[in-house]
């Protein structure tokens, strides 16, 4: 059997950066919800490796991401840096 944990959430405002869990963790999905367009990247550290980025199509919409396999692994904490009119929530675990 392989790996099982709690899946948790956290939420990414709009215009700025957040830390979603302060220490190592696995992304397992995203919900995106944009008004105008806009990016979301979800970075390995506060300022560090990105490894997951979404640009958001010139029109109002949300969108689910769902990531394969155990998920994105973020060794030192979740960031997550949302353009204006963009908001993310983050499922981790």
């Amino acid at each position: 059997m392989g790996m099982q944990t709690d899946v948790k959430s956290g939420t990414a405002a709009a215009a700025g950066t957040t830390t979603i869990f302060g220490g190592p963790a696995r992304v397992k999905g995203l919900l995106i919800s944009y008004a105008s367009g806009g990016t979301v990247v979800v970075n390995d550290g506060t300022g560090g490796t990105a490894k997951f980025s979404f640009t958001a199509p010139a029109a109002i919409g949300t969108v689910s991401v769902l990531i394969p396999g155990e998920g994105i692994r973020c060794d030192t904490n979740i960031s997550v840096v949302c353009a204006a009119a963009t908001t993310a929530v983050v499922f981790y675990g």
